[in-house]
């Protein structure tokens, strides 16, 4: 047995390591030890494994992230219906930027979901389906009736990209330049950036082939084949 709070102590000092130097750079003992636990079975009897605890992390902070989509979106369920895009990507990132600025360990959040999205196989949109989140289950639903057209794993696959895309940009503009942050000009960039994921990935959306920028190129290439 651990003693008394070694659960929520794990979690913080958990938090707090990933963030300053990822899930790589941190091993089971560093973390136990910030924590102040002697037990070194303390995580896995808590958590189960190091997957356990990932997703421990993930689940807590959802709850306020939840809880602020909730505000942010019509009362009636099929308010969701009449949403459009650009608001469907304020309620996805606006409370991440919330959490990122007031949040306790905000910043240290955003970048250990940076580091927990980007992994092989992340489903935001099976993730959303499995937690009991009331909030990220309608926004999900209100940004899936925009990819009308795609196939479900397509839908899913463009959902998880566009959170992917903009946890990445809030890493590198908010919380490495926060001098040059400027929340309205931020959602422009991101709202732009989440409808060319929605336009590259609609069916029949064809790339056009890339034109040499000088004849001698093209020529120098096929000679070079």
């Amino acid at each position: 047995m651990s003693k008394p709070g070694a659960r929520e102590a794990i979690l913080a000092s958990a938090l707090k390591l990933f963030g300053e130097r990822g899930f790589d750079g941190v091993r089971n003992s560093e973390i136990l030890d910030d924590a102040g636990q002697r037990n070194q079975t303390a995580l896995q009897y808590h958590f189960g494994s190091r997957e356990g605890l990932y997703d421990a992390i993930m689940i807590e902070r959802l709850k306020v992230i939840d809880a602020r989509r909730l505000e942010m979106m019509p009362a009636e369920t099929r308010g969701d219906a009449a949403l459009g895009f650009g608001a469907c990507v304020r309620v996805l990132v606006e409370p991440l930027i919330d959490e990122a600025e007031t949040g306790a360990g905000g910043r240290d959040y955003i970048r250990f979901l940076r580091q927990f999205i980007s992994r092989p196989g992340f489903d935001f949109v099976r993730m959303g389906g499995v937690l009991p989140y009331p909030g990220m289950k309608r926004m999900i639903a209100a940004l899936d009736r925009h990819l009308a057209g795609m196939a479900p794993e397509r839908r899913a696959f463009a959902i998880s990209l566009m959170l992917q895309v903009a946890v990445t940009m809030l890493c590198s503009w908010h919380l490495e330049r926060p001098d040059a942050f400027d929340r309205a000009r931020f959602m422009a960039a991101v709202t732009g950036a989440c409808r060319s994921i929605q336009r590259s990935l609609s069916p029949g959306r064809q790339t056009r082939p890339v034109t040499p920028a000088h004849p001698d190129l093209g020529r120098s290439s096929r000679a070079a084949r």
